[in-house]
């Protein structure tokens, strides 16, 4: 090859390979809106203390892909991912019973009985918003009409009253382990169903720190951006 086809050869390429890693990058974009309940929250100790809670997000995540992987279609794709959580609903704050001479069984958890009618969220529940800000998610199989998924996100949540107790914070941090199934087309909007595990404590910010365990179960609509 001569000097000249050599030379033009490499120009081709050098513009010819960020305009599709562009494209590529461009085509794993997303914008997902998903939303998701927990009910009866387990009593996990450190992962969470606060038995019988339900926990409800309505969120709005925007994922951006790390890395160019044009020719792995079947292999993992990270994506960062960034949450806003416009509306989160917990149940009603325990109303805490320390130095009112009510005995305390446990040393994680000391509060009065409450009795929520059967209710998701009855009066008194609190409201919150909040984000997301860390999130990493590992996309198999992308290209396939089904395509499974992977993930973590930790965050923070700020209620409108103290929870889980009556003791606590409003403001508290958050962190979710995550496993699901995106259905759909790669150049097509796509259902997800996702399995969340979601902690939620405020990290020992106050003088009580039972937080909450939640088995997440959401379903979103995930859109190319």
């Amino acid at each position: 090859m001569s000097a000249r086809a050599t030379i033009a050869v490499v120009v081709a390429v050098a513009v010819a390979f960020p305009a599709a890693a562009q494209e590529a990058t461009r085509e794993h974009r997303g914008l997902e809106v998903w939303g998701g309940l927990a009910s009866n929250s387990p009593r996990w100790g450190l992962l969470g203390a606060s038995p019988e809670m339900n926990l409800g997000i309505l969120a709005v995540r925007i994922s951006h892909p790390l890395g160019w992987h044009a020719n792995a279609a079947e292999g993992a794709r990270f994506e960062y991912t960034f949450d806003l959580v416009p509306v989160a609903l917990l149940s009603r704050p325990y109303t805490s019973a320390r130095g009112l001479g009510v005995p305390c069984p446990g040393a994680d958890l000391c509060v009065l009985p409450q009795d929520d009618g059967g209710r998701l969220f009855p009066s008194g529940s609190a409201y919150g918003f909040g984000f997301n800000p860390a999130g990493i998610t590992a996309r198999f199989r992308r290209a396939r009409t089904v395509a499974p998924t992977v993930g973590m996100a930790v965050g923070a949540l700020f209620f409108d009253r103290r929870v889980p107790t009556t003791r606590a914070t409003r403001f508290n941090f958050t962190a979710s382990g995550e496993a699901g199934l995106r259905i759909g087309g790669p150049d097509r909007p796509a259902v997800t169903l996702t399995y969340r595990f979601h902690h939620l404590s405020n990290a020992g910010t106050s003088r009580e720190n039972p937080g909450v365990a939640s088995h997440l179960l959401t379903v979103g609509f995930h859109f190319r951006r």
